[in-house]
């Protein structure tokens, strides 16, 4: 590091101190107006004048700063002029303050002039700091500034380095490596600035990917001060960080998709929290039914007494949920008598029962049902084949019973089928690879990346 690169580095400690004097001032002018506090206007031209000595170092410093060239110029000239004029009104404040003490009404213009000037300049050197929009970031205005959500439909087909790679240094690096900034005089956002490297060099080493710059800053401890992103920014997850080190060491393809790419059970299982922590989240659709008469009392006090919970959606809806955690007979009797009120049903809930394949025959009479748990059961394909004819079915949960792939590809058509759950099923890496190339509005879920939803939080406890 040479002298004015040294005398540069001081300039973010003393900006502070006239920011801070100015700030002072303007506060204790504004209090002179009082009696009580008419004392401190024999301070004020003092302390006024140690802040436009120290705002002087701070443009110094602050110029020497902009020689290294690490933050886009329009910026640092923008900045530097505003922090020239508001030193310059200061200044000129320091000879006039007694002749507009006498002119109450231009005096305080004059304050709420240099009060408006010092923040503009704070704001920019800000933004120079810690990027555009950093005032912002963290309340409804930061949409504006921040990558917009994952959109890829098939996780096989997305190109690793567009898709996944760019997307994630839009998202946690570009604030200080993009066009308006860039330090280390590195640019990521866009692929020739990333082949180009920065002021240590090489991003990317095909040859010995250890060895290239971008995977030895991200897996550097976040306590080292070279490491990327800095500690007090936003991290990389577990899995991006396994999708860049799976990308360099495939040979940093800038133009293969995922498939191509042949990732291993490891990145599979990384693409598939990338994707559920990325993906654009389906806005909640408030679903409208027809109406349908309310579940006659006698009929729901039967059903009740064979073990079945019954409850209606809401308050205006008269469709219900049957839950058949604590059935006393036989699955099959229960499912037979709720056959009766098929109609009404659009919630069916047979988690940890006893329920078997046969079971399910009538399954196809419940037409209007949306969602349906059949998890931690002994069912197999043969039940999944009853699922078929329910073409209203939005939701299905497998999860932990005998089915396969076989069984799932035959409910992949399903016209309203959106989730799926399959944690603990019979399926292999391949077979997982095929179901997920499959075109279709259906979401898979394999247990690595299941979040919270709504439909998953209907609990029963079982009767004593």
């Amino acid at each position: 590091m040479n002298l004015i690169e040294l005398i540069g580095r001081f300039h973010p400690v003393l900006v502070h101190l006239p920011i801070g004097i100015f700030v002072l001032v303007i506060v204790m002018d504004g209090l002179t107006r009082f009696d009580k506090f008419t004392y401190l206007s024999a301070s004020i031209r003092l302390i006024l004048g140690i802040g436009i000595l120290s705002a002087i170092l701070s443009l110094v410093t602050g110029y020497t700063l902009s020689l290294e060239g690490i933050n886009n110029q329009d910026l640092v000239d923008n900045h530097q002029w505003t922090a020239i004029g508001t030193t310059a009104l200061f200044t000129i404040y320091y000879f006039l303050r007694q002749k507009l003490m006498a002119k109450r009404l231009a005096h305080t213009y004059t304050l709420l002039l240099l009060l408006v000037m010092l923040a503009w300049t704070g704001h920019q050197g800000g933004s120079l700091t810690h990027g555009e929009g950093f005032l912002t970031e963290g309340t409804l205005d930061a949409k504006t500034i921040t990558a917009a959500p994952l959109d890829i439909k098939d996780i096989n087909q997305a190109l690793v380095y567009k898709d996944l790679v760019q997307y994630t240094l839009n998202q946690k690096c570009v604030q200080c490596h993009g066009s308006k900034k860039q330090k280390g005089k590195l640019r990521l956002d866009d692929l020739s600035w990333i082949k180009a490297g920065g002021k240590n060099g090489n991003l990317i080493n095909t040859t010995d990917p250890s060895d290239g710059e971008l995977i030895k800053r991200i897996l550097l401890d976040d306590i080292d001060e070279h490491h990327m992103p800095p500690k007090e920014k936003t991290q990389l997850t577990d899995a991006e960080l396994v999708i860049f080190q799976w990308w360099i060491n495939a040979g940093a393809s800038f133009d293969k998709s995922v498939a191509a790419l042949s990732p291993d059970a490891k990145v599979i299982k990384a693409l598939a929290s990338f994707k559920a922590e990325n993906q654009i989240q389906e806005k909640t659709i408030v679903k409208t039914r027809e109406p349908i008469d309310k579940l006659d009392e006698q009929i729901k006090k039967r059903l009740e007494k064979m073990g079945w919970v019954v409850s209606t959606i809401s308050l205006d809806d008269n469709h219900i949920r049957l839950i058949g955690y604590n059935i006393e007979g036989t699955i099959n009797d229960a499912l037979v008598a709720a056959a009766e009120i098929s109609e009404h049903v659009i919630e069916l809930k047979l988690s940890f029962s006893a329920l078997k394949d046969n079971d399910l025959k009538n399954l196809n009479q419940f037409i209007n049902l949306e969602k349906l748990w059949l998890d931690h059961t002994d069912i197999s394909d043969n039940a999944l084949k009853q699922v078929t004819a329910l073409n209203n079915l939005g939701y299905l949960n497998i999860v932990n019973t005998k089915t396969t792939a076989g069984g799932v590809k035959n409910l992949m058509n399903l016209p309203n089928l959106k989730m799926i759950y399959l944690q603990g099923i019979k399926i292999t890496t391949d077979e997982r690879l095929a179901l997920e190339s499959i075109k279709t509005n259906a979401n898979l879920y394999f247990g690595d990346s299941m979040k919270s939803v709504i439909t998953d939080t209907i609990f029963v406890k079982k009767a004593e």
